[in-house]
């Protein structure tokens, strides 16, 4: 009997996870059920968007479908189906079919989703980059409105849970907080910008070539995104209570989301004032992009860190988080974030939207290869930012990976990543505030 095109699918899915085995009566029962999907799909209002998401983001969740059906009892069962993905107007509608009691929904928002999406193609289009990775959440219950990747998801392991080195969008966040809950920030006092002597010929130099500005307060040195300020902002905190926080606010650990072959990233290691100084600005360890959505997630709420997830249950549903910095210390982190992308000299001001007040920071980070060494002339650009930022309603976090394009863009990245972020952004506030 000839295989169709949905079993030829399955077989090519499963040659990447060797350890999912499957008769032929299995493939061909979820064959059938992958039809019964497309046939659904093609009724729905956007369809070629859809088929966008089943064919790039949400390929995923047929691995997802594979594993939840066919694994053993004890992983949490059911996704839903494309019939459940047709939310129209209300992200409340109820799962057509489960295979547990539990009635089940996507958090995924058809609308944003699309927005994601057509923002990837943009970007992909332009820039070229190696990869793109986009992950649009609500910071107040940890759940996923919309994602993307600009690749398939051809590897192993998918990229919204790949932990990348150099997390330096998130790690300066975390930084700041635990300065500002110890009590060890204070915004008016200041320091010699520039290039920092931390111990005897270990040097710490501010992105401008260690020139600096002179000597100014840390609140605008946070806003140039000086490197020194964040330097000596950490020699007053321990590094063993400096690790806390990062693993407090979730890193080196696994968040638990649905995605499968999900990786706990790694906090760096700390002996030496250097290298403390290194993590604190986020030049070191590794962290995923939704690691980082929920840490950052919690400054946004108040001060808890909710699990980032695809899936929840209609009914009865409660999302719960674990506080990690008081609410006091949570605003005044937004308020710097705020100054970040609103207020010169803030560092972030191509970000800000006319009629909503964004809070965020960007990172630049050097690529590396597998053994760890950084590759000359390549970059990664990310930015992490919600909004309004007095009342975050959503979160994006934006990552773009070695774009080719001009060697002036390269040095700065904003005129790469920030369109998309607005974009995405705007449209998706104006969404929610119309429907």
């Amino acid at each position: 009997m000839t295989s169709s095109i949905e079993e030829k699918e399955i077989s090519t899915v499963l040659q990447s996870f060797p350890s999912l085995q499957l008769d032929e009566d299995k493939r061909r029962e979820i064959a059938s059920h992958i039809r019964r999907e497309k046939e659904l799909l093609v009724q729905m209002e956007r369809r070629k968007k859809y088929v966008k998401v089943i064919g790039g983001v949400a390929a995923s969740f047929a691995l997802l479908f594979i594993a939840y059906q066919w694994m053993p009892s004890e992983v949490t069962p059911s996704v839903p189906s494309a019939q459940q993905m047709n939310t129209g107007e209300s992200q409340k509608a109820q799962a057509a079919e489960t295979t547990s009691q539990a009635d089940m929904v996507l958090t995924l928002d058809s609308q944003i989703q699309e927005y994601v999406e057509e923002a990837i193609h943009k970007t992909g289009k332009a820039y070229q980059p190696q990869n793109m990775t986009v992950i649009v959440t609500n910071p107040n219950t940890g759940e996923i409105l919309g994602m993307g990747n600009l690749k398939g998801p051809n590897d192993r392991v998918p990229h919204i849970v790949r932990a990348i080195p150099d997390p330096v969008a998130a790690f300066p966040i975390v930084t700041l907080a635990a300065a500002i809950e110890e009590g060890k920030y204070k915004d008016n006092e200041t320091y010699g910008s520039g290039t920092y002597e931390i111990t005897p010929g270990k040097f710490i130099k501010d992105h401008n070539g260690g020139y600096g500005w002179g000597q100014i307060t840390y609140s605008e040195g946070i806003q140039r995104s000086s490197q020194v300020a964040f330097a000596k902002l950490t020699e007053q905190i321990p590094e063993d209570l400096l690790q806390k926080y990062f693993e407090r606010f979730g890193f080196g650990a696994k968040t638990g989301t649905e995605q499968i072959n999900e990786q706990p990233g790694k906090i760096p290691n700390m002996n030496t004032p250097y290298d403390k100084a290194m993590a604190a600005y986020g030049l070191a360890g590794s962290a995923s992009a939704v690691q980082q959505v929920a840490a950052v997630g919690a400054v946004a709420n108040g001060g808890e860190l909710m699990k980032p997830h695809m899936t929840k249950e209609e009914r009865n549903h409660v999302d719960k988080g674990r506080r990690v910095i008081s609410e006091e210390t949570a605003k005044q982190v937004r308020e710097v974030l705020e100054a970040l992308v609103n207020n010169k000299p803030g560092s972030d001001i191509a970000f800000s939207i006319k009629e909503y007040a964004v809070a965020g920071r960007t990172g630049i980070a050097e690529k590396r290869d597998h053994q760890g060494k950084i590759i000359e002339g390549k970059y990664t650009y990310s930015f992490i930012g919600f909004a309004p930022s007095d009342d975050p309603k959503l979160l994006v976090y934006i990552a773009v990976d070695d774009p080719q394009t001009d060697l002036w863009v390269k040095l700065w990245g904003q005129e790469i990543v920030a369109p998309p972020f607005k974009e995405i952004m705007e449209n998706s506030l104006q969404y929610l505030q119309q429907r």
